[in-house]
């Protein structure tokens, strides 16, 4: 979605963050100039990829703010020889947004950068690998291998693949979870509230939830899930996206997946899905479930690429081209 961030308009400042840009930015930089808007992965990629342009500017000795046409396209297509779309397309968003936060026209809406874009698209189609599934039949064998280990980090990732898997959890969602949004009504019996779904928990991951709070202690009331040393010892702060990763990498090595088949933060949701879908939910039960806006990713999820793609038509906006 589309921010609403305030453009410059103050031509000392506009001069000033002009030069600031010209050049390899930090993530203070990009957090100031967006307003703090934007989620800190999301700022760390913009970072990443106005670093990454500036430096293509740099070595053709050409300006990266304003770019010209021809820049941005010749950095598009370099980059396209090593990159996914997805990459390529995330860059010329960034490039955009810098060029309109300073009040410039936007030069990736000029129809040489749109046909650009077109071209690759069509020549990289296909290109994006949809991350492992994790099913119930991987989270069975993980409570097999898990469920009586004594050590505090199984506990914890075990209830981290359950709750991941049971409520269709997203990375962040999983991150900001807290301790109050669990409600233990029994020893057997756990319900977790996300957002405003309310998801009754099975009787094993309800144990793990009673089991895990003994461990946090009855008057602890922050992030449910937080860091683990090597000595078992529980951190102060929560996990963030890069530590989900890991916890889900460990599950690959756990059922000895080879490297190409490993599991990623969003693993679980996508074997959520396709495991829905096999017990008969139909695609906008499964979406409510999951709590998607659209049917775009579930459909893509369940290989139902057609649909997918006709669901995205509806969040395109039409704009006109320079």
């Amino acid at each position: 979605m589309r921010k609403n961030i305030p453009l410059m308009s103050d031509p000392v400042e506009i001069k000033k963050s002009t030069v600031l840009f010209s050049n390899p930015i930090g993530y203070q930089d990009f957090l100031d100039i967006t307003h703090d808007l934007y989620s800190h992965n999301s700022l760390l990629s913009m970072v990443n990829d106005w670093n990454r342009f500036v430096a293509f500017c740099s070595s053709r000795h050409v300006s990266p703010l304003p770019a010209s046409i021809t820049a941005i396209r010749l950095f598009l297509e370099q980059e396209s020889r090593q990159r996914k779309f997805a990459s390529i397309r995330r860059y010329s968003l960034t490039i955009g947004l810098v060029h309109r936060l300073h009040s410039l026209p936007d030069p990736v809406n000029h129809r040489q950068i749109h046909f650009t874009l077109s071209a690759l698209r069509n020549m990289k189609k296909g290109d994006a690998a949809q991350a492992t599934p994790f099913t119930e039949k991987h989270l069975n064998e993980i409570f097999h291998c898990l469920e009586k280990s004594d050590s505090v980090k199984d506990l914890r990732d075990l209830l981290i693949y359950s709750l991941m898997f049971e409520c269709i959890l997203k990375r962040g969602q999983l991150r900001d979870l807290r301790v109050n949004q669990i409600d233990l009504i029994s020893e057997q019996c756990a319900q977790l509230l996300v957002e405003e779904n309310t998801y009754k928990l099975s009787r094993r991951t309800s144990l793990l939830i009673k089991r895990w709070f003994a461990v946090l202690g009855d008057d602890y009331q922050g992030a449910l899930f937080c860091r683990i040393d090597k000595h078992g010892n529980l951190g102060s702060e929560s996990l963030n996206d890069s530590s989900i990763y890991r916890v889900f990498r460990r599950a690959s090595e756990i059922l000895k997946l080879p490297d190409h088949l490993a599991f990623s933060g969003q693993s679980s949701r996508v074997g959520a899905t396709q495991d829905l879908y096999k017990k008969g939910y139909n695609l906008r039960q499964i979406q409510q479930l999951g709590r998607w806006t659209s049917a775009v990713m579930p459909a893509q999820y369940i290989g139902k690429h057609a649909l997918s793609e006709s669901e995205q038509l509806l969040f395109k906006k039409i704009k006109s081209w320079d």
